[in-house]
């Protein structure tokens, strides 16, 4: 696919999937016709004078990006949602629990929600576990999308735990008290309500990928299975949380440094090829790979968005819960 854009009289600078967004915006003067996969997903928008940022108004295609209103898209001709996505906004059929949980850990109250399929609820059932739980039960409408795979017999009936942060990063990123808080406090509690056979999976997205991942990797008597999505694997502790391309793949570091066996994990990472953490994402895959892990890396021609990973919940959901 073919790309050019022309550039408002406005505009200063293009930011976009390509761009980074926030790392290296491009000045408009520096604008050239492009090439893309023909089925990519691709979003941009330009900035102003103002350092404000503006969508593209020569394009009325719909807003997807739930975080970004002035994100424009281009989709490419082979572009197509995944099948079952365009059939997600029809009601549940299973019961939604909501439970608000106290923290001695965090000091907090937090509330944490929990789906079971139709005629599941009082069964023991494999868990998934959820970060940033408001967007994936809300955005992704990972319930429904549940219950289509369970009508076609693609996956089994599993209980859904959906936690949403309350400081997202300060939750999510080389944590060891908030991970504590899911292990110790969740799971117990959630445990009371739906019954769980000991099977579980941890699913994150973006910094929520990243903590997944070392939920599973600290408590492998807990955690199976990890689903990541554009998995945070660049970031260190010791980094500056407010430029997001920094770091040192601190995670990969773990995993190079790990003594004897690894964790007994199964590991399926879900990233954009359009996206800074494409790279992390590859080292990662390889590495486990090379050290007898099972995992698999699942890749799409798009960025770093909602879009890319609603398109990815589905062969997630199969992986997690294969028959």
């Amino acid at each position: 696919m073919r790309v050019e854009l022309q550039a408002p009289p406005w505009a200063t600078h293009l930011l976009s999937d390509l761009t980074d967004w926030n790392r290296r915006p491009l000045p408009v003067a520096e604008m050239a016709p492009f090439d893309l996969p023909d089925d990519a997903y691709f979003e941009y928008a330009y900035l102003d004078a103002d350092g404000a940022r503006r969508p593209d108004p020569a394009n009325d295609r719909p807003r997807l990006n739930p975080w970004w209103p002035y994100a424009c898209h281009l989709a490419g001709p082979d572009y197509a949602p995944h099948p079952l996505v365009s059939r997600a906004d029809a009601p549940t059929r299973g019961r939604t629990l909501r439970l608000n949980i106290e923290s001695e850990i965090l000091g907090q109250t937090r509330p944490v929600l929990v789906y079971s399929p139709a005629g599941h609820a009082a069964d023991s059932l494999p868990w998934i576990v959820f970060q940033d739980g408001k967007a994936y039960f809300g955005w992704g409408r990972v319930p429904r999308l549940l219950d289509l795979l369970l009508e076609t017999g693609r996956v089994r009936p599993a209980h859904l735990v959906f936690i949403p942060p309350r400081e997202r990063t300060r939750d999510y990123a080389f944590n060891p008290a908030y991970r504590r808080f899911v292990c110790d406090e969740v799971v117990p509690r959630v445990s009371e309500r739906a019954p769980w056979n000991g099977e579980a999976t941890a699913w994150g997205a973006s910094l929520g990928g990243l903590l997944s991942a070392q939920l599973a990797w600290k408590r492998p008597d807990l955690f199976g299975r990890v689903v990541t999505q554009s998995g945070a694997f660049q970031f260190s502790s010791d980094m500056d949380y407010g430029r997001p391309f920094g770091g040192d793949e601190e995670f990969l570091r773990t995993v190079l440094e790990h003594p004897g066996d690894l964790p007994d994990l199964r590991w399926w990472l879900d990233c954009g090829t359009l996206e800074w953490l494409l790279p992390s994402n590859r080292n990662l895959h390889r590495e486990l790979s090379a050290r007898g892990a099972r995992c698999e890396l699942d890749l799409r021609h798009a960025g770093h968005n909602w879009v890319n990973w609603k398109n990815g919940l589905a062969a997630g959901l199969e992986f997690a819960l294969e028959t």
